[in-house]
């Protein structure tokens, strides 16, 4: 859907916070960008969204070059949608409902099919009881939720999550994780920025590690995470499974629960559940 090619961004004459990136989000269905601070990957996401114009090169979506007027970025943003990693920052009305309801209103829709589309959104959060509540009695990861609802309800085909478990305790992030996969069933393209290595490990399939605005590596997760040298040079760190593989001599494993049953049925084993 979304191809990048020659991509620069400059917010001054002498940094460039992106330097002629290429990416193409048909590598994957859950694509993972990676960096340190600094790296380029929220003004990635704002490029994509039309937020912020390229300084060179351009952005395609569907085959057709990104317009900057009004109504193209309207259409654009009717099927990609974004969830920051401050919720504060897309949430605006005080009641979860009515923020809910927004962006649909905005596009004309009727009430009777805005609260079945704000029901639905708020199960596939597992925040069915939210929805009469005050946004201000939700905690931090609750509202997540309610702005991952909130393009649920648009029915995007694109979600970009800047940083979805970021201040997280472990539960919500779990929760976060399945939202993710659930929606990545619906076949919605999703796309994440994250400093959470084992989150990017667990569920991407693709994955570009950028570093001062360029491209270091990319490809398949594992591919990616193999590669000890340019995790490094990145400033990141491996995920817990790719340091088995690394420091024990075992073989990759993708999940966990493959790390048990391997060790229970050629040493076994007797691990406690």
């Amino acid at each position: 859907m979304f191809k990048i090619k020659n991509l620069t961004y400059q917010y001054d004459k002498k940094r460039k916070a992106l330097d002629n990136i290429n990416m193409d989000f048909d590598s994957g269905e859950i694509i993972g960008i990676i960096g340190s601070n600094g790296s380029g990957k929220s003004t990635l996401f704002n490029n994509l969204m039309g937020i912020l114009k390229p300084t060179s090169g351009e952005i395609l979506y569907k085959c057709n070059k990104l317009k900057y007027d009004k109504k193209s970025l309207y259409n654009l943003r009717k099927e990609v949608g974004i969830v920051f990693q401050d919720p504060e920052k897309q949430i605006f009305y005080s009641m979860v409902y009515d923020d809910l309801a927004f962006a649909l209103r905005n596009i004309g829709t009727d009430e009777k099919t805005i609260k079945e589309k704000i029901n639905k959104a708020l199960n596939a959060v597992n925040g069915e009881d939210f929805i009469d509540r005050p946004v201000h009695s939700l905690s931090f990861g609750q509202k997540k939720r309610v702005a991952i609802a909130s393009v649920i309800a648009m029915e995007n085909k694109i979600i970009l999550l800047d940083e979805p478990t970021a201040g997280l305790d472990p539960e919500s992030t779990r929760a976060i994780v399945n939202i993710i996969k659930s929606m990545n069933k619906k076949r919605i393209k999703i796309v994440i920025t994250s400093h959470d290595m084992n989150l990017i490990y667990g569920i991407c399939d693709y994955v570009y590690v950028l570093n001062q605005g360029k491209i270091l590596s990319e490809g398949s997760t594992e591919d990616v995470f193999v590669n000890y040298e340019v995790i490094n040079e990145a400033g990141l760190e491996l995920p817990w499974l790719v340091k088995v593989n690394k420091k024990m001599s075992l073989p990759l494993f993708r999940k966990e629960e493959d790390l048990y049953n391997y060790w229970s049925k050629n040493f076994h084993g007797n691990l406690k559940k």
